[in-house]
């Protein structure tokens, strides 16, 4: 660890022990029986609730945006010839009626191409290379190198038991499935926990709403998510048995981490973490929950966001939840600092690109051990008939990952309904993208620019 992240890092924890370290109390979640029906749309559960004639559109919902002829604008910096990306972005935009993402392209360490294109807010406002969006399942990823970093400090063991880690910050954990108490921070960051893709990770789906299921008088937090979905869930799977995706399982790391370095999840990400990549604070921090599109609470960098799709949400809000009034997803239907660790982040292209070119580098910032972590298929693969570590995609710690011709290749993909975001490769390069924008439906936005940017990275070579 350098001297500056050290110094930095002693004087949060310093500054935090000298107040009264207070958490609001945790209800104990009443005990369910697992629902087989629940609904899931990757990143957020959904309520459809089909338009009338007539109806106004909740804050942060349109109609599907038409470019027309109108010129889309693009800023950045570029070590390479920008025709063949700006052309496949833009084709995509136009035709899809994405509003605004950022795109960045790395190789061998360097980052190559970083540009933004369209509104981070319309009717004008352009989305720039230090835009930052929200970006779903790109959380996770971040997230994990914030554990492996700890595990570099020395102060996480990936094998130690997460039940009382969290108990010593005063989580209660009393499960209906006792095998929960066997969940390893490893099993977390590989999505083998057996935790069922559907157990909670944010403040409100439709059938689970935290305010009133566990009778809050406040907006629910990450706490209270990683003590739902540890306390109601029964397991899919004994843990490190096999991969299952949960969303939890990353808000549940985002605990851990408070857990073992005394500092909040974004205290940590933003002030301690991220910086050993060369990541500034307005590059990539936890998006707070958010009221409207003035809300103060969005970051000084961050997009305004748009959803096409026809889901309604009901409230973080206790009072809108007691109304059962239904909204849009990002301004008031996704509590993002509940879901923080799995898909409550924004993050720019600025500051994607330097993660991507970092791990890219000889001397990341992680040490050699965390990144054979990261580029070691979990023992479960190795029992899965026809699994070869040389050609077959496999997760661990927080990223997809697939060989090609011996080298290591990362990748995951993001959405919500009002979001998205893509890392790929192909024919050498990284690349990523980000966007305040999602489609009504399949082709979703980190399909449609992972196309997009697959197709115009081999035309490069």
């Amino acid at each position: 660890m350098s001297s500056f992240w050290a110094d930095t890092w002693e004087n949060l924890v310093r500054a935090r022990r000298t107040a009264v370290r207070s958490y609001p109390p945790l209800e104990t979640p009443e005990q369910t029986q697992r629902e087989e029906d629940t609904e899931i749309a990757d990143e957020n559960t959904i309520h459809r609730s089909p338009r009338t004639e007539g109806e106004a559109l909740p804050e942060g919902v349109i109609e599907l945006y038409r470019w027309g002829a109108k010129r889309i604008p693009s800023s950045g910096d570029s070590l390479i010839a920008t025709e063949v990306l700006d052309t496949a972005v833009i084709a995509a935009m136009r035709e899809r009626g994405i509003i605004g993402c950022g795109v960045t392209v790395c190789r061998a360490g360097k980052a190559l191409f970083r540009r933004g294109y369209g509104y981070a807010q319309l009717p004008d406002v352009p989305f720039l290379p230090s835009t930052a969006s929200r970006c779903g399942s790109l959380a996770k990823p971040i997230t994990s190198l914030c554990a492996l970093l700890l595990m570099d400090r020395g102060i996480l063991d990936l094998d130690s038991r997460v039940a009382p880690l969290l108990a010593a910050v005063k989580l209660k954990i009393a499960p209906v499935d006792v095998g929960v108490h066997a969940i390893t921070v490893r099993h977390l960051m590989d999505h083998t926990s057996g935790l069922p893709g559907g157990a909670t990770y944010t403040a409100w789906r439709p059938n689970r709403d935290l305010v009133r299921a566990l009778g809050l008088a406040r907006v629910p937090t990450g706490r209270d998510v990683a003590a739902d979905a540890l306390n109601t869930s029964h397991l899919e799977a004994a843990p490190g048995e096999r991969f299952e995706y949960a969303n939890a399982n990353f808000v549940i790391l985002a605990r851990v981490i408070e857990c073992v370095s005394m500092l909040t999840f974004n205290e940590f990400l933003t002030t301690v973490a991220m910086p050993q990549f060369g990541v500034h604070t307005d590059e990539v921090f936890v998006s707070r929950n958010q009221r409207s599109r003035r809300d103060p609470a969005r970051g000084k960098t961050e997009a305004v966001y748009y959803q096409t799709s026809a889901e309604r949400y009901g409230s973080f809000v206790p009072a809108d939840s007691a109304s059962g009034a239904v909204f849009g997803e990002a301004y008031r239907g996704y509590a993002t600092e509940a879901s923080d660790g799995a898909g409550g982040i924004a993050v720019s292209v600025n500051g994607i690109s330097r993660i991507l070119a970092n791990l890219g580098s000889g001397r990341p910032s992680i040490s050699q051990r965390a990144m054979q972590e990261v580029l070691t298929p979990p023992l479960h693969y190795l029992r899965e008939l026809g699994f070869d570590r040389s050609r077959s995609e496999f997760y661990s710690k927080g990223f997809f990952v697939r060989y090609s011709g011996g080298v290591p290749w990362l990748s995951h993909s993001g959405m919500t309904n009002h979001c998205g975001g893509i890392i790929g490769y192909n024919a050498g390069y990284q690349f990523a993208a980000v966007s305040n924008w999602n489609n009504a439906g399949a082709p979703y936005v980190d399909q449609i620019l992972n196309s997009a940017l697959t197709e115009a990275v081999a035309r490069l070579s």
